[in-house]
Order: structure tokens, then sequence, then C-alpha cells
């Protein structure tokens, strides 16, 4: 199944519990600002995607594809992310899994 853009963004902002998104793939989604806390995203393919500003506190990216995403002002806190690929992501600003902020 896949998701427009428009329907994407509507699927997030009104999903009543943390969303299960295992394996999907949003490469090059815009996911800014996005309402992902305690999602669980693991093994999702989200290389080149927006995330600025999305709230990812406590969500699950075990082994995601996050190559050149675009984590600048993401809030990262508790996040599991072992074993993602982070390989040219835009960090800046982001809120890192122990609570502090990313400055490079």
């Amino acid at each position: 199944m896949e998701f427009s853009q428009k329907e994407l963004y509507q699927l997030i902002n009104l999903a009543q519990s943390p969303l299960w998104l295992v394996g999907v793939d949003l490469s090059d989604a815009n996911l800014s600002r996005a309402p992902l806390a305690a999602a669980d995203l693991a093994w999702s393919n989200l290389q080149g995607a927006d995330l600025r500003g999305a709230d990812l506190e406590k969500a699950s990216l075990r082994g995601a594809n996050l190559a050149n995403a675009d984590l600048r002002n993401t809030n990262l806190k508790d996040a599991n992310l072992e074993g993602a690929n982070l390989e040219g992501c835009k960090l800046q600003g982001a809120i890192m899994p122990d609570g502090n902020t990313y400055y490079k």
C-alpha cells in the first residue's frame, strides 16, 4: 500500500497511539514536525527524509536507514538508534538519546 505525502502526514497526525511502521519505505518523505514519539520505525528506510523538528522521543529506529536524513532540531531523547545508519545526517540542534543537544 502506498500513501501520498498528504495521506501519510494525516495518518501520523491523527494517530491516537504510537505508530507501528516497521520496515516501511519513507525515503525522501517530508515528516518535519511529525509527532512520532514512541513510534516503532525499526528497519525502516528513512533515507533522505526531512525530519526537522520531529518528535521521536522513545521511538525505535533500530536498524533504520537514516542516511542523508535531515534531523536538525529533532527530539531523539531515549530513542533506540542501535544499528541505525546515520551516515550523512544533519543533526545540528537535535536532542540525542542521552538528552544532550548536538552542536556540530
